[in-house]
């Protein structure tokens, strides 16, 4: 935030004066231009929301109405954004429209002279912007050109000397040279810029690989955490398994707790385990069933009739 003594000194090098139209939108500048920003021209006049004020500083153009009841509107469009500028001007008042990307400014004012200043100003600025954007380009190919060359250089440098070595090697081998102590192989280190440039990628693509894993780690959050992950969660999802197949067995009229002194009337108390008792009873009403019409029981793998053994109904108590 600047002060309003500032503003006040700016639009006074351009000559504008503040005291007339446009007093509100002046007193709103000390809160929309920053303090290292400068003010090169002004202008009153009307766009499609009614009375505004338009001005152009040395970063930007900037559109501003302020109405009673704290009603503001503020358009603010860098250099490099604009990507073109219409302007006529008539027997009396001038348009110009400025079109950024999707937006598009259209601005009308009686002083032609001032409105085509400002416009004057934000032609030089367009162009001193993609100069300067074109430069920077230029400067960025430049450097990747002469990393690329110092990268040659210094893999040609090893190579050399990966080269020396080995011929030094082969010389001792086939007997042509002494066995002497070599001196120190010289060492070639790559120059600061290179180096640098080489640290950085190697940086980046930690960055990216590591990137990388939390994503996908991410994506399996949801398989991982609906798994069972421990081997206490394995044998509390097997106890349940068994609880499920075994622990819900019918009561039977037949039973025993093993010591021959359970109720007949109850199941014993182990759910794993099958009582053979059970078993029997299950097979009893087949029996009685074959004894009373004179059929026999077949072994399942003999196929030998085995006979019945005769019991009177009426000793038979289910």
């Amino acid at each position: 935030m600047v002060s309003a003594t500032l503003i006040e000194e700016q639009l006074k090098e351009i000559g504008f004066n503040h005291h007339g139209w446009g007093r509100t939108e002046v007193r709103e500048l000390q809160n929309i231009i920053m303090p290292d920003e400068k003010i090169e021209e002004c202008v009153n006049g009307i766009y499609e929301g009614g009375f505004a004020l338009l001005l152009a500083t040395d970063l930007r153009v900037l559109l501003v109405d302020k109405k009673p009841l704290n009603y503001l509107t503020v358009e603010d469009l860098r250099f490099d954004m604009i990507n073109e500028i219409d302007y006529s001007h008539r027997l009396i008042g001038a348009h110009i429209r400025i079109s950024a990307g999707e937006t598009s400014l259209q601005f009308n004012s009686v002083n032609q002279a001032r409105l085509r200043k400002l416009i004057g100003h934000v032609q030089h600025a367009m162009a001193a912007a993609k100069k300067k954007q074109t430069y920077h380009q230029e400067g960025q190919t430049q450097h990747l050109e002469r990393i690329n060359y110092q990268l040659r250089s210094y893999l040609l440098k090893q190579c050399e000397q990966q080269q020396k070595l080995q011929d030094q090697l082969h010389e001792v081998q086939t007997g042509r040279r002494a066995v002497t102590p070599l001196p120190p192989a010289e060492v070639i280190n790559p120059d600061p810029e290179l180096a640098d440039y080489l640290f950085a990628q190697s940086l980046l693509a930690q960055h990216h690989a590591r990137t990388q894993g939390a994503q996908a780690a991410d994506e399996l959050a949801p398989g991982i955490a609906a798994a069972p992950r421990t081997r206490d969660e394995m044998a509390e999802l097997y106890a349940e398994g068994v609880q499920e197949i075994f622990g819900k067995q019918s009561q039977g009229p037949v039973g025993d707790d093993g010591d021959g002194s359970g109720d007949p009337g109850t199941l014993p108390d182990r759910p794993a385990e099958i009582n053979p008792l059970s078993v029997a009873y299950a097979k009893l009403p087949m029996a009685l069933r074959n004894r009373k019409f004179g059929r026999p029981l077949f072994h399942p793998h003999s196929q030998e009739a085995v006979s019945v053994p005769t019991v009177p109904a009426a000793e038979v108590q289910l």
